[in-house]
């Protein structure tokens, strides 16, 4: 995949155009909405086991398999990206998304529903996080571009506000079955159809060809450099995981810190309308500031997110109120800043399979999370030192991605390995 050319450069955009740009950045907000029905299925646990017959750890085996599934594919999903392109990777995917929560729903056993599991990961990979930023940064390359990657991205806290408000009377109305059909209903609503309808390639593109010399003399070191940075870039993402696991036990943290279950979904819809707002600010703060500047903010956002709540949450409702607004920021940081860094670290062209390697390296950290945070808990009878290590760890993914940002940088324009091409579209012409 290759980028479009910065609208500062180039003569007025026509009509067409900027219709097909506004449709595939809301085919991306879709999939972003998309990727919310995974706090959705949060919903089922208690149904799941009854329908089973089993205790909530063995039903709670299906994400572990999903995660899986989607940390082996995403690289592979990259490569697919960049072979066939976001309209067959988006109308396959979500078609499977879609069919894997049916197949869940009706599973006849716990064989079959973690099968179907298994599906849902390897589908998920092409109508969520890659596909949706891809999207987003092929068709925006000007000045505000981070800024409608957070917008795109607050997709998520959208479908996070819905299910919030609307699945539990569904839940307790319709049941299991129910439950994860009204899902696959939500995903053909705002993947699937958007896949089919809205999703187009840019028309009118830039290319980055390699220059031959370059390929010969400096091809190896150049091969190896990326390697490198796309190790640190997943070495990162991997980190950032294991504080975003927050966001999955949520519900849990409150009740430890003795908040009633009523509070405590206001609570989940505080983070979610905040993570509305934090995004768009990230991505605003991306267009704003120096990279070092950014960097600097983002430390500070670690540092007072989740420690301000595992300090000082039992203060009360009170506190926690005022100190998510904080955590979402910090929390937004794996979907909007690294993103952007990693566009800026490697060029367009190697994006989706640097992305893809990150995000299945995102996926492996969050396998591991879960379970390492509910050991913590049995272990000292809170989350506060999983909150603490999170964004510790946290910290430390910022200061590697930052590392590999540098390090993807002066090999872009140390080692002069590409030559832009201009190619114009025929509907530019017109």
């Amino acid at each position: 995949m290759t980028p479009i050319p910065d609208d500062r450069s180039h003569a007025p955009l026509d009509r067409r155009y900027r219709r097909q740009r506004l449709m595939a950045t809301i085919a991306a907000f879709g999939m972003m909405v998309t990727v919310s029905t995974v706090a959705a299925a949060g919903f089922t646990v208690v149904p799941g086991t009854e329908h089973f017959g089993v205790g909530a750890g063995r039903y709670l085996i299906w994400y572990s398999v999903f995660t899986l599934a989607t940390a082996a594919v995403y690289s592979s999903a990259g490569r697919l990206l960049e072979r066939h392109g976001a309209r067959v990777m988006s109308i396959s995917g979500s078609i499977g998304v879609a069919a894997s929560f049916t197949g869940m729903g009706v599973a006849p056993n716990l064989a079959a529903f973690y099968a179907w599991s298994a599906v849902l990961g390897v589908s998920w990979t092409g109508c969520t996080y890659l596909v949706a930023t891809h999207l987003t940064t092929v068709w925006h390359t000007h000045s505000r571009r981070g800024t409608v990657v957070g917008i795109v991205a607050t997709g998520f806290s959208f479908g996070g506000f819905l299910w919030g408000l609307a699945f539990p009377p569904i839940v307790a109305s319709f049941g299991f079955t129910g439950a994860f059909t009204a899902i696959a209903a939500f995903v053909v609503l705002f993947a699937v159809l958007p896949a089919i309808f809205l999703v187009r390639e840019p028309s009118e593109i830039t290319v980055d060809v390699p220059d031959p010399r370059a390929r010969r003399d400096g091809g190896p070191r150049l091969t190896r450099g990326f390697v490198v940075v796309t190790t640190l870039l997943g070495a990162a993402f991997f980190l950032f995981a294991l504080e975003s696991a927050f966001v999955s036990v949520q519900p849990a943290v409150y009740d430890n810190l003795g908040v009633s279950a009523t509070t405590a979904g206001l609570l989940v819809s505080v983070y979610s309308v905040s993570g509305l707002v934090a995004k768009p600010i990230l991505g605003y703060l991306h267009d704003r500031l120096g990279v070092i500047a950014l960097y600097a903010v983002l430390v500070c956002l670690f540092a007072l997110g989740l420690p301000m709540i595992a300090l000082f949450g039992d203060l009360g409702a009170g506190v926690l109120f005022l100190l998510l607004p904080v955590a979402a920021l910090s929390l937004s940081v794996p979907t909007i800043i690294v993103p952007l860094v990693t566009l800026r670290a490697v060029g367009q062209e190697r994006f989706a399979v640097v992305y893809g390697f990150a995000l299945s390296a995102f996926a492996v950290g969050l396998a591991a999370a879960l379970p390492l945070w509910g050991l913590i808990r049995d272990l000292t009878g809170s989350y506060s030192l999983a909150m603490l290590g999170g964004a510790g760890l946290g910290i430390v993914g910022v200061l590697i991605s930052f590392f590999a940002y540098r390090v993807g940088r002066g090999l872009r324009e140390n080692d002069g390995a590409a030559v832009p091409v201009r190619a114009q579209a025929s509907s530019a012409a017109h």
